[in-house]
């Protein structure tokens, strides 16, 4: 980690105890504008349905409880499409929203629980191929390999069934160079192979240990009833494309087919009330552009959440909103620091610390 990041890191972490741990924090919400601050996570720890997940994707009922109930406490629950609603219409208190991306079956199994215990809700986006096809995309092919062979072991037996040489160069400068090989084959294989070609290796390898995708996406992802009953229990359910594809990695066309077939399968399966609020596949600015926010637009969406952190005031960019990534090692300092505005005082004089 380079000298600078770390220096941030440490000027964040202690600029977000002085305001938590004096109270600061509570001055500084006065003070600053209404806000929706949108939490954003993936699964509750369930060894039963996410046990061979990574542990960035997973916080237990009892850590996300924790971090709910304080925010609950101090600020005003409510869904993403609620919270944008009540911002619009000059809401005066600031809200908390929770939301999950995919579409995970611990959803529906764990997470109804901690939202009655703590009185949040919540805003989930389904990509529409699990549910549809009991398919699974690349990533968990490669989480269950992970699970069954080291990263070394398996960028080996791709290099010996790929044939970009790009993604083969990569791969064997990573695997000289060394460091954490899991994220680095996950990046790669992410950014730099191409799709068609992975995904075939990537299924070739998978079928070759065993693998059973139909099984592994009854296992991981919730069904269509299962939705059903979410929305039934006012939990609010949104798009994430068919696919979970990189829409800035495809062309205007490519990005509107993924987001629209995704559209209409949430339309045929749970009504129009799903078809508001959108959150780009991974999330992050590199991940989306022009082409993928202009096909959310003219599928009809009103609203689409990235990964990058910030809260959301009534100006905010509706296609750009923000979200506070969370997992079992997230700090209730920094979140309440977030949630409060400290962070966004900062970024008014220039200072980004939150990320």
């Amino acid at each position: 980690m380079a000298a600078k990041h770390r220096i941030k890191l440490a000027v964040r972490n202690l600029y977000s105890r002085v305001l938590f741990h004096t109270g600061l924090h509570r001055l500084v919400d006065r003070v600053m504008p209404t806000r929706l601050t949108i939490l954003a996570g993936h699964c509750v720890a369930d060894p039963e349905s996410n046990g061979g997940l990574p542990a960035d994707m997973k916080i237990t009922a009892e850590r996300l409880a924790g971090l709910l109930g304080f925010l609950t406490r101090r600020y005003d629950a409510c869904t993403v499409g609620e919270g944008l609603r009540r911002l619009d219409a000059g809401a005066e208190r600031s809200m908390v929203a929770l939301s999950m991306d995919d579409g995970y079956r611990d959803n529906a199994t764990v997470l109804p629980q901690v939202l009655e215990r703590t009185g949040a809700r919540a805003t989930i986006f389904l990509e529409s191929r699990p549910l549809d096809e009991r398919r699974v995309s690349w990533t968990h092919k490669l989480f269950w390999l992970l699970g069954r062979m080291d990263a070394a072991t398996l960028a080996a037996r791709y290099l010996e069934l790929a044939r970009d040489a790009e993604t083969e160069q990569r791969l064997r400068r990573l695997l000289a160079e060394g460091g954490d090989l899991a994220y680095g084959v996950k990046r790669i294989l992410k950014y730099d192979a191409p799709r068609g070609e992975r995904d075939d290796v990537l299924g070739r390898v998978f079928v070759e240990e065993g693998g059973d995708e139909r099984a592994l996406c009854d296992r991981i992802y919730m069904t269509w009833d299962d939705a059903r009953g979410l929305q039934s229990r006012g939990v609010e359910l949104g798009g994430h494309t068919e696919h979970h594809f990189i829409l800035s990695r495809l062309d205007g066309e490519e990005a509107a087919g993924e987001v629209e077939r995704g559209r209409a399968a949430l339309a045929r399966e749970l009504g129009d009330g799903a078809t508001r609020t959108f959150a780009y596949p991974f999330g992050r600015n590199w991940d989306f552009d022009a082409n993928s926010i202009a096909a959310v637009r003219e599928s009809g969406f009103a609203a689409a959440v990235t990964t990058h952190a910030g809260t959301n005031t009534r100006a905010r960019d509706r296609m750009r909103l923000a979200r506070w990534m969370i997992d079992e090692q997230t700090p209730l300092h920094l979140l309440a620091t977030e949630a409060c505005g400290g962070f966004e005082l900062l970024r008014r004089i220039g200072l980004d610390l939150s990320e």
